[in-house]
């Protein structure tokens, strides 16, 4: 008796751990990998951290894998997704406007929101507090510091503000440079290594402690927005991204708040349906530009 006792112990057992198995294996994602890019703001340490639980979240949902495609540059980012080696990206109004312009592949899944639940937002015309607000300085060139050439609140921010005011950055009274990032624009600025610079609103306000001054302000432009690769990706995984992402409300929701916690603060505050019309503004500029800055992007 003892002896049916043990079989029927290691029956029970052998079933338990062939049940946990399988379902384990039915839990694995399946099918070609997803190749998800966000814009190249941080390291790719920070990039790590921040979005794999977003993608950990795509994976429950799709059952499909999904990996992060790192690119050290906007250009990068661009060519990637133009060769079909980007499937999903995370991309400001101005490099999603120039993609399009280059491919009808890439098409908009969600609008994401900010931490107001804002899907827009302003760029400003920095400058030092104590320095003239004045355009032109007499004896050299204005300086003029930038963040990267396809940076909504970079060259074409900047360029619209001095059109306004009938001059250029292409004229021979300004030299302009691509500093990398929205907080170089701030402290060089300040330390008096510009003259002027172009950055988001949100983050001039940040350093007026420190005697930024915001000289003017952009219309609100349409925030930053999740795409697809079409070429790459069937139309069903994208329509389930979209509801996965629009089914969330972490603002209201607390259980929500608690899916989102640790993703990014660029996704992590909700997305609403993409407003196309938003972008006409950019895009017009974008056409209306003298120079190419994909170009001088690379």
């Amino acid at each position: 008796m003892s002896g049916i006792r043990l079989w029927g112990a290691q029956l029970a057992l052998f079933l338990s751990v062939f049940i946990f198995t399988h379902q384990l294996v039915q839990a694995e994602p399946s099918g070609p990998v997803v190749r998800f890019a966000p814009l190249p703001m941080v390291s790719l340490e920070q990039m790590t951290r921040e979005y794999l639980p977003f993608l950990d979240y795509l994976e429950k949902r799709s059952g499909r894998r999904f990996e992060l495609a790192y690119h050290a540059s906007y250009d990068e980012l661009l060519n990637a997704l133009v060769a079909g080696e980007v499937d999903l990206a995370y991309l400001g109004p101005l490099p999603y406007v120039a993609l399009t312009e280059q491919t009808d592949s890439i098409i908009p899944i969600v609008q994401l929101l900010d931490s107001k639940g804002a899907s827009d937002y302003t760029c400003a015309i920095v400058h030092f507090a104590d320095h003239p607000a004045e355009l032109m300085h007499s004896g050299r060139p204005h300086r003029v510091a930038l963040t990267q050439p396809l940076s909504t609140c970079g060259y074409l921010s900047v360029e619209r503000y001095l059109n306004q005011h009938q001059t250029s950055l292409e004229s021979e009274h300004y030299e302009y440079t691509y500093t990398g990032s929205h907080e170089n624009v701030a402290m060089w600025v300040i330390l008096d290594d510009f003259d002027l610079g172009g950055i988001k609103t949100q983050i001039a306000r940040r350093y007026q402690h420190l005697g930024l001054r915001i000289v003017d302000e952009t219309d609100p432009v349409p925030g930053f927005v999740l795409v697809a690769n079409r070429a790459t990706m069937d139309a069903g995984l994208i329509d389930l991204i979209r509801e996965s992402m629009l089914s969330l409300h972490p603002r209201e929701n607390e259980s929500d708040r608690d899916v989102v916690r640790a993703w990014s603060a660029n996704l992590r505050y909700g997305a609403r349906t993409v407003d196309e019309q938003a972008y006409e503004s950019i895009r017009n500029q974008w056409r209306e530009l003298k120079v190419d800055l994909m170009r001088s992007a690379e």
